[in-house]
């Protein structure tokens, strides 16, 4: 048993780390098993006791964001789960918009726009946190996170607080070294003034339209990354990857990096889906896909 975290300011109310929480409520594809314990700091000083609680106990941390681009164990997570869900807050300094990692991409946009600012526009339609796109470099239509990327935040294990300044490479096509050594707090980013805000609403929403995801299915995010030189989606295709795979996961003829899953969908059922689709690629293309989406907990592989 671990006893309830208490917020270090008395005005707050309680901050509860949950056992035995059932994680499909924390992933957008609603499927895995239990974590030990899961916690929702709602800020920098509750997520720096979940990290002290985890060190006094001896506890195995992992970090995740809105749980739009995990894949959970069915066999559950051992140790301290911690969503950054419930961090939130928007601050914007001139052409500056700094948010707490909780923030959804969608929101952080709209804000933006109501302040006369663009250049996020492109990305707009990615499912996700602020601290997702950061950690996978969001891109769109020609706009990748990164293009606007000022510095971040980050909480480490023993309790410091690191600042990671644009100019380190940090970043690459679809993935960045940022929040892989703790827990973002906060991401500022460098927009464009402009007056024409019903323009940019405007093109917002057409990007949104264009990413459009059936709502009868759920959906992965993209599961691959792009190899050098070539587009996984390609790849995928020319496999034949895509349709129906016997299972309650299928890639996505429409988006063909994707997956869809159906009602009583299992995580072993969307990891094997995957097993396929790289197996797939590499015996008919000889290319090695890299995987995109993170797996939460153990996973065995099988003999297809």
């Amino acid at each position: 048993m671990i006893d309830n975290v208490r917020a270090t300011r008395s005005h707050q109310a309680e901050f509860i780390v949950t056992e035995g929480y059932d994680m499909r409520h924390r992933s957008s594809l609603e499927t895995g098993g239990k974590a030990e314990y899961y916690a929702e700091p709602r800020d920098t000083e509750e997520a720096r006791s979940v990290l002290e609680l985890a060190y006094r106990r001896s506890l195995p941390l992992t970090i995740i964001g809105g749980g739009t681009h995990i894949l959970v164990s069915d066999e559950g997570v051992e140790g301290i789960v911690l969503s950054t869900r419930c961090m939130k807050g928007i601050s914007i300094k001139g052409d500056m918009l700094v948010a707490s990692p909780g923030e959804m991409l969608d929101n952080i946009i709209n804000i933006a726009i109501e302040h006369r600012l663009s250049g996020l526009e492109e990305i707009a339609g990615i499912p996700g946190t602020i601290a997702g796109a950061i950690a996978v470099n969001a891109n769109a239509n020609g706009r990748a996170i990164s293009d606007l990327f000022l510095y971040s935040d980050v909480l480490t294990p023993d309790g410091h607080m690191h600042r990671y300044p644009h100019y380190l490479d940090a970043f690459r096509e679809q993935s960045s070294v940022i929040g892989r050594t703790g827990i973002v707090t906060s991401v500022a980013l460098s927009l464009i003034p402009s007056i024409r805000t019903a323009e940019a609403r405007m093109r917002k929403e057409a990007f949104v339209e264009s990413m459009f995801i059936p709502p009868c299915r759920r959906f992965s995010g993209e599961i691959f990354r792009n190899p050098e030189g070539m587009k996984a989606e390609e790849l995928l295709r020319k496999a034949g990857v895509p349709g129906p795979t016997g299972l309650r996961a299928e890639f996505s003829e429409y988006q063909p990096n994707s997956i869809f899953t159906y009602q009583g969908c299992t995580s072993d059922e969307i990891y094997t889906a995957m097993l396929m689709a790289e197996r797939k690629v590499e015996r008919k293309l000889g290319v090695k896909l890299e995987r995109s989406l993170t797996l939460i907990g153990s996973f065995r592989d099988l003999t297809l």
